[in-house]
C-alpha cells in the first residue's frame, strides 16, 4: 500500500515500486515491466479539468447514467455500503481495447471517499487523466450530496511501464517502502494463509475499527464495525486453508464455491439455475438479463491460454441496476494476472462480513483461483482479496472476541 498527500507523490512512488519489483512482459503494446496489484491512496486530491479520451468518455457516460440515484441514495443514507458504480460490461471481452477502470466504490468515513479497481494502468502516460477524472466523479458527488470529499484510492492489478519510457520512468520514480498494517485510510495485511487472513482480519477490525450504522433491520445486524480499505495478500491458500474456529463446515464452503461462484468449467451458453434473485457464478457466467451474453470466466480462461501477460482477464459480476437493489453483489469482479510462474487471483467487494462471510468467500475466491492456475499451464498462484468496507456486526462481537481471546480455563 503506498499512501501519498498528492497524485504526484503517489504516482512516483508507484512508479518507483514498479522498476524495483516488476518483471519483464510482452503485450501488443510493446514490452513492459509488471508489477504485482498495488493499493495507492492519495489523501487530498484537487479536481482538475481534463482532456477527454475515448477511455474517459466512455467513463463520464458511464458514471452520468447513475449519478442521479448515486446522490440520492447518499443523501438518504451517507454511511451506505451500496454505491458502488460497475464500468466494466460483459461485452468488454471483445472490445479491442476494454475499459481500464472497472468499478467505483464511494464510502462515508467522516467524509466520502472513493476507490476505483484498474485491471492495468500505465502509470506514467495515463495515471493523471485516470486520477483527474476520478477526483472529478468525487468532487462533483460530493458537491450534489452535499458532503466533504475525502481520499482517492486506486486498486492497480497491473501496474506497470514500458521499456521504452524506462529512462523517463526513473528519472520521475521516488523511492519509497510500501505501508502494512492498519491505517486510517486502508489496511495492507500479508499473511501466509486463509485460516491466518481471516483472523488477522477479525483482529484488525475488532481492534481499529470503528462503529456505525447499517442498512440491515436484522437485530444482530443494525451496527458494524469496520474498516475502510482492507488489502489482503494470501502467499499459499493451498495450506492450512480452514480456521478452526469457522462458522460453517467444510462441506458448506465447498458447495457454495461450486454452486454459487463457479458452477462449471465448461464454457456456459444457457440459462444457470439459481434459488436466489442472482449468483456469482450466473453474472458471470451467463446473465439472463445482460443484452449480450458473454461467459466473462472462459474468455478469460482462453485468453490465458493463448497469452500469459494479457492484462484484460477480468470478470464483471456488478451490473447497473444493482445500485437499485436492495442486496447488491458483494463481490464486484474478479480478475488473473500473471507473474512468472505465478497466477494472481484478485477479488474486489465493495463490503464483507468478515466474521460470518469473508472466510467461506476466500476459500471459494481461492479455489477458483486454483482451478483457473491448473487450467492455463500455472505451477504456483496467489490469492488477493479486497474490501471496501470489511466489517463484523454488532451483534458477533462477542463470538469474535473469544476466537481472537478465548479465556483461560481454571485449574481445578
Amino acid at each position: 500500500m503506498i499512501v501519498g498527500k498528492d497524485f504526484e507523490n503517489a504516482k512516483k512512488r508507484a512508479i518507483y515500486k514498479v522498476i524495483e519489483e516488476g518483471v519483464p512482459c510482452s503485450s501488443r503494446f510493446g514490452k513492459s515491466i509488471n508489477r504485482d496489484p498495488i493499493l495507492l491512496i492519495v489523501e487530498r486530491p484537487e479536481p482538475e479539468q481534463i482532456i477527454p479520451d475515448s477511455f474517459s468518455e466512455r467513463y463520464f457516460e458511464r458514471v452520468k447514467r447513475v449519478m442521479e440515484i448515486v446522490v440520492k441514495k447518499l443523501k438518504e443514507r451517507k454511511y451506505t455500503r451500496r454505491m458502488s458504480i460497475p464500468i466494466w460490461r460483459p461485452e468488454e471481452h471483445y472490445a479491442e481495447n476494454p475499459v481500464a477502470i472497472t468499478e467505483i466504490s464511494l464510502l462515508f468515513d467522516e467524509k466520502l471517499h472513493l476507490t476505483a479497481y484498474f485491471r492495468s494502468l500505465d502509470l506514467l502516460n495515463y495515471f493523471d487523466v485516470n486520477f483527474h477524472f476520478l477526483s472529478n466523479v468525487l468532487d462533483e458527488v460530493s458537491q450534489k450530496a452535499g458532503l466533504d470529499a475525502g481520499s482517492v484510492a486506486m486498486l492497480v492489478a497491473v501496474p506497470h511501464v514500458y521499456e521504452r519510457d524506462l529512462k523517463r520512468a526513473e528519472m520521475q520514480a521516488e523511492k519509497c517502502e510500501e505501508i502494512y498494517g492498519y491505517t486510517k485510510l486502508g489496511t495492507h495485511l500479508v499473511e501466509d494463509y486463509i485460516s491466518s487472513a481471516w483472523h488477522s482480519a477479525m483482529e484488525i477490525i475488532y481492534n481499529m475499527g470503528k462503529t456505525k450504522e447499517t442498512e440491515w433491520e436484522f437485530e444482530r445486524q443494525r451496527r458494524s464495525k469496520f474498516v475502510h480499505r482492507l488489502f489482503i495478500e494470501v502467499r499459499n491458500p493451498e495450506e492450512n486453508k480452514m480456521h478452526d474456529k469457522a462458522p460453517f463446515t467444510e462441506s458448506y464452503w465447498l458447495d457454495y464455491a461450486h454452486s454459487y461462484v463457479i458452477y462449471e468449467l465448461q464454457k456456459v451458453s444457457n440459462p444457470i439455475p439459481k434459488t436466489e434473485e442472482y449468483t456469482y457464478a450466473e453474472r458471470a457466467r451467463y446473465c439472463e438479463r445482460d443484452e449480450v451474453k458473454v461467459d466473462q470466466l472462459f474468455e478469460a480462461i482462453e485468453k490465458l491460454r493463448k497469452d500469459r501477460c494479457r492484462r484484460d482477464c477480468y470478470v464483471g459480476i456488478s451490473r447497473p441496476w444493482d445500485l437499485e437493489i436492495d442486496d447488491p453483489p458483494c463481490l464486484r469482479g474478479y480478475q488473473f494476472t500473471a507473474k512468472s510462474d505465478w497466477l494472481n487471483g484478485i477479488f474486489y467487494m465493495r463490503s464483507n462480513d468478515v466474521y460470518g462471510a469473508m472466510h467461506a468467500n476466500m476459500l471459494a475466491f481461492a479455489l477458483l483461483t486454483k482451478y483457473v492456475a491448473e487450467l492455463t499451464g500455472f505451477r504456483k498462484y496467489k490469492y488477493w482479496h479486497f474490501a471496501v468496507d470489511a466489517h463484523i456486526y454488532e451483534g458477533f462481537l462477542d463470538i469474535v472476541k473469544e476466537i481472537l481471546y478465548p479465556k483461560m480455563k481454571k485449574d481445578r
